[in-house]
């Protein structure tokens, strides 16, 4: 089983007043994009982060029996609160968990699929897309990565982990 923590917990204070993931790309609100190609892939749960704008956020969420939506309280201190918020509510029978981000809207559900394919046959380390030799995201980790990153601070996300133990 793959989980994926969707982070759509931030503020977007880079856009303006209004939150970015409920803006219009091609018809759609940008969390919808996400959240479509993540329920056409073979992930098994999509855990939802949402923070600013929460009420606006789960209203755009179609119900779903894969998606779960939880209210990260803390979500002004940063990216790493919505994935600690996240780890907690990961589905004990899962195998690893993707750590995706709600503002990318061109991640297709065969990219995340090529991603847990990869981890499938190498469940002990942490999957990590490459473009043009620049690490990305979606990151998939095993569940044991759990423990690493439950010491997250700040606005950073996973990558400052998979430095340090150099994948």
């Amino acid at each position: 089983m793959i989980s994926a923590i969707l982070l759509a917990a931030g503020i977007s204070k880079r856009y303006g007043r209004d939150n970015k993931l409920l803006a219009k790309y091609n018809k759609k609100s940008l969390l919808t994009f996400s959240l479509d190609s993540l329920l056409k892939s073979q992930v098994n749960e999509v855990i939802i982060i949402t923070g600013k704008n929460h009420k606006e956020l789960s209203d755009k969420i179609k119900k779903n029996p894969k998606l779960k939506v939880f209210y990260n309280k803390g979500f002004k201190k940063g990216m790493s609160s919505s994935i600690l918020t996240g780890l907690k509510k990961i589905n004990k029978k899962s195998n690893g968990f993707l750590i995706c981000l709600a503002d990318m809207p061109k991640i297709k559900p065969q990219t995340y699929n090529k991603i847990i394919r990869s981890f499938k046959k190498k469940p002990n380390l942490p999957m990590i897309p490459f473009f043009k030799s620049q690490s990305g995201n979606p990151v998939c980790f095993p569940m044991k990565f759990r423990e690493k990153l439950k010491f997250l601070k700040g606005d950073r996300g996973a990558k400052q982990i998979l430095k340090k133990n150099k994948f």
